[in-house]
């Protein structure tokens, strides 16, 4: 039996997983969990690395001595500077801090978005590496004076477990700094946004044992994003099948040889990010449980806590349609507070403005799964490719009402992948550069073989198709006076 240690952290939580392989099936263990998310400090918002670390530390502490490697996955786009010590200069900055947004206007003066989008295939957003990095660079220029090495997330973890300084490619791929036809950083952008060239630590690829954590355990470098971990790890059976990597964020997309770079891939805000295997996934970064995770925080506040079959029950209580939302919207990024965003939205497009608990729940899985449905009817478009399954992984698998109503507002069978998928691929990554597993296929048989799916058949069918129109009525801004619901 071979072990490893997957972290895998979320941009809300964070978990040290056991993963046992016996040459057959991989056997997943929770070992130790940890809140995680952005700490206000000096006026923004950033992640306590320190902190991190120390659950890393902990999970180590509580693992078997069986254990034969160790290896790190994360949400995108975050990075951390270390000086010619290396050690860290300040706690890196979190992309929910709004330091960054001013910065899109100034990049686009210098270099227009649909050319850097079909450089790096990235969506142009202000959460990415290469803004936020401006964004230092104009109000903090002394940071980036005394960086020597930077590192994105996973990596920086990486460099804590074994002194290895090293960026992987799906990782880096989310920066907005990737050359897409090179799959390295591109010097051309970096000196025409920064007038020089960044300290970015080179790029790998994955599957590899990259140093040691101490005489018994290796450090492995695996898919940095956890979203590449997840897709790694997903069963996939048919060329034609979507994924949803659903947990904070919505991932959905599909695996593709070459990025996708059309203008109608740029105006309808899809990225292209790097996969395990050095090719890409073209998907749309979309909304997922951050909203909830907001209210459910919002409710303990109130004493007013419910464990998730409690809110099974709520739902079954509101069943009607009475008010929906775009997830996309502005207003839903980091309100300080989420049901008073929610009310307001739901007041400006003349809805029923939810109170209940109930309400808030069934507004939330309906709008998602509406929003899902918009967001594949784009891919199908832009892709030209049709789409016979979706897969669906992370915690989101978990929830059997989303679940079943993504399959009823996509008119698609959706069949589900493991909850943990994000550790499990961190895993097979890992058995990957110890020489137990030998491909992506493989791999994936692995999977297979070791968990069972939940199928979902689509249901009510012209409900949904005219929930949908209301929903493109919604998201297009209606009128005051026009009513959605009646």
């Amino acid at each position: 039996m071979r072990e490893v240690l997957a972290c895998d952290l979320g941009a809300s939580s964070g978990r040290v997983v056991l993963q046992q392989f016996d040459g057959q099936k991989i056997y997943s263990k929770e070992i130790h969990r940890f809140v995680n998310g952005p700490v206000k400090k000096q006026e923004h918002f950033r992640w306590d690395f320190e902190g991190i670390m120390n659950n890393i530390q902990t999970g180590i502490l509580k693992a078997p001595n069986t254990v034969s490697s160790i290896g790190a996955d994360t949400w995108g786009v975050d990075f951390g500077l270390l000086n010619a010590e290396n050690n860290l200069i300040a706690q890196p900055f979190s992309y929910r801090d709004p330091y960054s947004i001013p910065y899109r206007e100034k990049i686009n003066s210098l270099l227009a978005e649909f050319t850097l989008f079909q450089k790096t295939a990235n969506e142009i957003s202000s959460i990415n590496t290469i803004f936020q990095l401006m964004a230092i660079s104009d109000r903090y220029p002394t940071l980036l004076d005394y960086a020597h090495h930077i590192l994105m997330t996973p990596n920086l973890i990486v460099h804590a477990l074994s002194g290895e300084k090293i960026n992987e490619f799906s990782i880096a791929s989310t920066s907005g700094l990737v050359n897409m036809q090179t799959k390295n950083w591109d010097i051309a952008i970096q000196e025409r946004i920064f007038g020089k060239q960044l300290p970015l630590c080179n790029i790998e690829l994955p599957h590899q044992i990259v140093g040691h954590f101490n005489q018994k355990i290796k450090v492995a470098l695996v898919p940095g994003h956890d979203t590449a971990c997840a897709l790694s790890a997903f069963p996939i059976k048919k060329k034609d099948t979507l994924f949803i990597s659903l947990g904070t964020w919505g991932l959905i997309g599909k695996e593709v040889e070459q990025a996708i770079v059309s203008e109608a891939a740029f105006l309808g805000g899809f990225t292209n990010e790097g996969n395990s295997e050095g090719h890409y996934r073209f998907q749309k970064n979309a909304m997922g449980f951050w909203i909830m995770q907001k209210l459910r925080e919002e409710w303990a506040i109130k004493k007013q806590t419910l464990t998730h079959a409690e809110e099974e029950i709520e739902l079954v209580k509101y069943t009607k349609f009475e008010s929906i939302i775009d997830p996309e919207h502005p207003s839903f990024f980091n309100p300080v507070n989420m049901t008073e965003a929610i009310q307001t939205y739901c007041q400006m497009t003349n809805q029923h403005i939810p109170v209940e608990i109930g309400e808030f729940l069934n507004l939330f899985v309906n709008s998602i799964a509406l929003s899902f449905n918009h967001i594949i009817e784009d891919m199908r478009t832009i892709t030209k490719e049709s789409i016979e399954e979706i897969i669906i992984g992370g915690g989101g698998a978990n929830h059997v009402t989303l679940c079943q109503k993504i399959a009823n507002s996509t008119g698609i069978l959706l069949y589900t992948g493991p909850s943990e998928v994000s550790s499990i691929g961190n895993g097979i990554s890992q058995l990957r550069a110890l020489g137990e597993i030998q491909s992506l296929q493989e791999g994936r048989e692995v999977v297979r073989n070791s968990y069972t799916s939940k199928i979902y058949e689509p249901q009510h069918s012209l409900i949904w198709k005219e929930m949908n129109e209301k929903y493109k009525k919604i998201i297009g801004g209606i009128q005051n006076d026009e009513k959605v619901f009646e």
